[in-house]
């Protein structure tokens, strides 16, 4: 059994192991995963991380934001799946199809696709601060 959240380096890149609905996928974020998201989607992956991050504790009280909220999630693990070996899910819709739940308490997987899609950000930042 795979530990959640599992990281690991391979060829000097940092990938991480998590779980979506009892399937373990490798998962990989760098520089290109912001360009990868928006041309799969035409959006900032930087501004749907901040709409998710702002938004993830209100979809209990306001489902209006759930629709757009899930398909950035969705969107953002798929890209870092991909990114980390393409053979793990032959589509974007296959992907989709295998989430049963995306908000489940039981999982987290959530909190840890959006901390993996912003470390390479986070890095960046943190290697700027310090010079």
């Amino acid at each position: 059994m795979t530990q959640r959240g599992h990281t690991f380096f391979v060829e000097g890149k940092m990938k991480k192991i998590i779980k979506i609905d009892g399937k373990d996928y490798t998962m990989q974020s760098s520089a290109y995963t912001q360009f990868a998201y928006r041309d799969l989607t035409g959006r900032s992956l930087l501004k749907d991380l901040q709409t998710i991050i702002g938004n993830v504790d209100k979809v209990q009280e306001d489902y209006s934001i759930l629709d757009d909220m899930t398909e950035m999630i969705l969107d953002i693990a798929y890209i870092m799946i991909k990114e980390a070996d393409e053979k793990q899910v032959a589509s974007k819709e296959d992907f989709y199809k295998s989430v049963e739940s995306v908000y489940d308490n039981e999982n987290p997987w959530l909190q840890d696709v959006i901390t993996l899609a912003i470390n390479p950000i986070s890095r960046q930042l943190q290697s700027n601060i310090n010079k």
